[in-house]
This record gives C-alpha cells, structure tokens and sequence, in this order.
C-alpha cells in the first residue's frame, strides 16, 4: 500500500498541464478559493483511470502488446514535457481565457492528461480492474493522495505570488521540473525494458 502511495504521490506531483492550472489557480484566485479544484481533479482522474483500466484488463489477453505500446507512449509524452520545459526555461505560464480557471476547461483538461495512463501502465496491476473490491481500495488510496497534491500545487501558486525569493524563478522551476521529469522517464524505460527483456515484446 505504501509503495502504490509513494509511487502516486511522485507521479501526482510532477509538473504537467493539470498541476500548471492549479498552481495559476492558486495565483490569481488565492487557496480559498481554488483548492476545491483538487476534488475536480481527483474525479476525473479516476473516471480516466477506470476507463484506460477497463480497456486494457480486457484487451491484454487478445493483445499482450497493448499495454507495453501504451507505456512506450506515456514515456514520450514524458520526454515531450522535460523536453519542452527545457528548451523554454523562462516561459510563464499559459494563458487563459478569462481572469480565473474555468472549473469545466479544467475537468476536461484533466480528464486527458496521460498520467492516468502512467497509472494504469506502471503503478496498478492491470487485474485491479477486474474486482470491485480491489479498485474501490486503489480508488480510496488515490484519493487520499491526489487531493493533498493538488492542494499543495494551489498552496504553492497562492505563496508563489506573496513570494520574494530571488531564486525562485520560472527558469529555475522550469529546469528542475524538467530534470525530475527525464528521471522519471528513465526509470520507467528500464522497467519497460526489463519486461521486453524478461518476457519478451508480446
């Protein structure tokens, strides 16, 4: 149990489109008023968790390559991100339409973020989706932490603001992202490679 929370918890707090909107949430509306977005969050992850859930616990059996395709793809989106946050250290943060963060923009936001993969392909066993009694523990285990993730990532948007820390720069925020994410991503190769290696492609 701890190693899933621990594994959830690093994965939940890596910068990505979800976390750049509840960061700029808490910076323009304040905690108070933005932290409810992590309950948004956590709903649509685990709509998205149960769907990619369902589709490979009844395709892995037809096609046992699946799963090892989709982690492949999860690891590019990986090195996409470290990639572009590297090339672009000083970039702000995107723009919005509208003063504050549009809670329905936002659930649908989250709803494709490829970290609900990264879940299904390297954290859950696939066979958690197939007994209700195993996804409701996994589902009451995520919840317990992507709320306080997400509340963190408004916290520190909301402090952001107030901050006067010399070092605390887009650039220096960006490039740190940017190396946790490439660490990430190579972790998870070796273990997709491992697997190949181990059981091979199929």
């Amino acid at each position: 149990m701890l190693s899933v929370m621990s594994a959830l918890g690093l994965l939940l707090l890596m910068p990505g489109p979800t976390n750049t909107l509840l960061l700029r949430a808490g910076v323009l509306s304040g905690f108070r008023r933005a932290w409810t977005l992590s309950l948004l969050e956590c709903l649509a992850y685990l709509l998205q968790i149960a769907f990619w859930g369902y589709v490979l616990s009844h395709m892995g059996a037809n096609a046992p390559w699946c799963l090892k395709v989709m982690q492949f793809v999860s690891i590019c989106y990986l090195v996409k991100t470290s990639y572009s946050l590297w090339r672009e250290p000083a970039a702000d943060l995107p723009p919005l339409p509208g003063e504050r963060v549009s809670r329905w923009h936002f659930f649908l936001l989250t709803l494709i973020n490829p970290k609900g993969l990264l879940v299904v392909s390297f954290i859950v066993p696939v066979q958690t989706f197939a007994d209700m009694a195993l996804y409701g523990q996994f589902a009451m285990q995520f919840t317990a932490v992507v709320i306080p993730v997400g509340c963190a990532w408004v916290l520190f948007g909301a402090r952001l603001k107030r901050s006067g820390h010399a070092w605390l720069t887009p650039q220096n925020i960006n490039r740190t992202s940017s190396v946790v994410i490439s660490c990430f991503a190579l972790a998870i190769l070796f273990r997709l490679a491992d697997a190949l290696i181990s059981t091979g492609p199929a």
